[in-house]
Parts: C-alpha cells; structure tokens; sequence
C-alpha cells in the first residue's frame, strides 16, 4: 500500500512538473497593484496576439455615417455583422466638468457602452484629448513651449491639472461591471507627441518635460488616486528612426504597450509611403515589444472616406500580416453634418464595404466574436 503510495506520489510530481514546463508565464502590467481583471487582460492580449490582430474602431457604438446614439449599432457590424473586438473612446473635455466630449458623446453613455461592450467580451481603449490648461482653448492649440512644464510639480498650473485628472481618474473609477469590479481600459494618453500638433507635441517641450508628465501622470493615477484597471499604451506619430520613437519614452517601467499612429490618403505617391512608413513603425514596435514582454499595436489608422476599394486587404493586411501586433484601431466614422466625407470604415453601401468583409473573414483578423 505504501508503495502505490509512493507511486501515486512520483506521478502527481511528475504531471505537475511537466504542467509547469509548459505554462506560459504570466505578464505583469507597470501597475503591480493592478486588478485581477486587469491582469487577465493585460496576459489575454499576449494569447490573443498568437491567434490574430484585433480589429479596433473609434466611437464605434456612438454613432457612425449619417446616424447618432442608435442603440447597438455600430458601422462596423452593419457591414459584417459582428462589432469590433477593440472599441476607442475620447475622453477630451471629462477634465471640465462637462457633460458630453469634444465629440458630443455624453460620457454617461460612454459608461454604458463600455460597459456593454465588456459584458460581450470586447475590450476598450481610451485616448485624451485635453484642452490646453494655459489658453483654455483645445489641446490643437499649440503655440506655447510652455504648457506642458506649467503643469509639472511647482509649475503655476500644476494644482489645477491635478484636479482636471481627479475628474478623470474618478471617470475611470467608475466604470464597473455586472458584478461590482472594475471595468480595465487601455489608456492610450499624450498621443502622437513626436508631431508639433499637440500643446504636448515635439515642437512645445523638450523630451526630458514630456517624460516628467507621462510619469507624474501614471503615478498619480496608480499611486495617489489608486486607480488600478488602467493599461498604458505609448504611441508616437509616424516615426523615421527608431531613435525619434524613443526620445521621448518615459522608460519601459512606465509604458505596457507600444504604438503609433499613421494615416494616408490614396494618392500614389502617398500610399507608397503609407507602405513604408507602416512597415517601419511596426518593426520599431514589434522588437522593442518582443525583446521587453510587452504589446505593439497600430494606435489609430485609415484612409479617409476610404477612396481605395481594396485599401483594407491589399494595402493594410499585407503589411500587419508581416508582424506580431496586438491590434489595429481604426478612426472615427464622424455622424456631424458638415463632416461627410470624415470616415474610415466602409458603412453599409459604400463601395468598400466588400473589401472590409473580406478584410475581417481573414484567418488572423479577430472581431469581438473571436475573443470572448
């Protein structure tokens, strides 16, 4: 008896051993005191990235071409009958109070979506566009060089920038789930910040001011406001050297995902270098990615009012096919009337709305059917 005991015993250790050898490791986010669903996000874009790349879509549930706050619509599933796996969300304008963003979509419904999408498995981005503390106009209002270090510790608006990411951070915390837990969101702030465009651009503070805000904001969300289901994405506007992506990059201790983003229109001269730049940037994400453990995407993308009819699978998928990315986010498709020609997904109709279909029914392109 205590031989088959010990028999009993060996094999138990040895099934165990052999189960650990084959496990993968479990990938922590910069947050150490992250939640547990944040957590299991942040390792279930590392599985999902071995079945495909996510398709992502911006404002997706809002509205879309030609229609507003329809409820479970989407352009994306008019087209192929199955919503994003990725949806983004603006949050420029939380920061004062108001109501609705600089999009008009009420952040009460935001809530609800997000909510609606995490209950049928899809995933949420978030970028910030907010509006210039100094001037109290947008955050495209960059003719200043010193905004950003007015907002730094001891800078003159440093104690009211903090109270703008109060409002953001308590927005965050308020986003729960069927069962009382935190909704995670992939943070995706201070974007395309090697172009001047932005009061936090390349051209308004130097590297070192940007590193200090992208810390002082992590921080302060993780350490001081106990904000614990954020997931960090870094994503630069379209680079040329790998040394332009990382000038400004606060440090692998404070970033868990890497990006960019790029757009093109359907001149010649411009797709070809559309091609380019996309490939490049992918490569610079991709091995900084694979050589720290961290994600790569495509932070926002398109061809607006998509002219292209085979944009999506002859001149996107070939080149993301290249590479191990977690997901491509798509822009806007704009409801407002005096915007028609601002979209970037085929609705129902559009003449590229073929090309999409075929686009999402390839084996490594997942929708939000895909990833439950």
């Amino acid at each position: 008896m205590k031989n088959i005991c010990l028999l009993f015993f060996a094999i138990v250790v040895c099934l165990t051993a052999c189960d650990n050898k084959t496990t993968k490791p479990i990938m922590q986010p910069i947050d150490k005191n992250a939640t547990k669903e944040t957590q299991e996000l942040y390792n279930k874009f590392f599985n999902l990235r071995e079945k495909g790349i996510m398709l992502a879509h911006q404002d997706a549930l809002a509205y879309g071409h030609d229609w507003y706050k329809e409820p479970g619509r989407s352009d994306v599933k008019d087209v192929t009958g199955d919503y994003p796996a990725i949806i983004g969300w603006e949050l420029g304008h939380i920061e004062l109070g108001v109501e609705y963003n600089l999009d008009s979509v009420y952040f009460s419904d935001m809530r609800n979506y997000i909510i609606e999408t995490n209950r049928r498995g899809g995933i949420t981005t978030a970028s910030w566009h907010v509006d210039n503390i100094a001037t109290g106009n947008t955050s495209w209002d960059c003719e200043q060089d010193t905004v950003v270090r007015s907002v730094l510790p001891n800078g003159v608006h440093h104690t009211q920038y903090l109270k703008w990411m109060d409002r953001l951070g308590d927005f965050f915390l308020s986003l729960k789930d069927d069962n009382g837990h935190l909704i995670s969101i992939v943070f995706r702030m201070y974007h395309e910040h090697t172009g001047g465009w932005f009061w936090w651009g390349n051209r308004q503070c130097t590297p070192e001011e940007y590193k200090k805000l992208w810390v002082m904001t992590v921080e302060y969300f993780r350490d001081k406001k106990s904000v614990h289901n954020l997931i960090y994405a870094y994503s630069t506007a379209t680079v040329k050297t790998e040394e332009e992506f990382f000038e400004r990059y606060p440090g692998d201790e404070y970033v868990d995902i890497l990006g960019f983003d790029c757009y093109t229109s359907n001149e010649p001269e411009a797709l070809v270098n559309y091609k380019k730049d996309m490939d490049f940037n992918i490569k610079v994400v991709t091995d900084h990615a694979n050589k720290t453990n961290k994600i790569a995407i495509v932070g926002e993308t398109g061809m607006e009012s998509i002219p292209n009819t085979a944009y999506f699978t002859e001149v996107v998928h070939p080149i993301i096919s290249k590479y191990n990315i977690s997901w491509i986010l798509f822009w806007r498709n704009a409801w407002e009337a005096d915007k028609p020609n601002h979209y970037y997904i085929p609705f129902k109709g559009h003449p590229a709305a073929d090309d999409l279909i075929k686009f999402v029914e390839k084996d490594n392109i997942l929708m939000n059917q895909d990833i439950k």
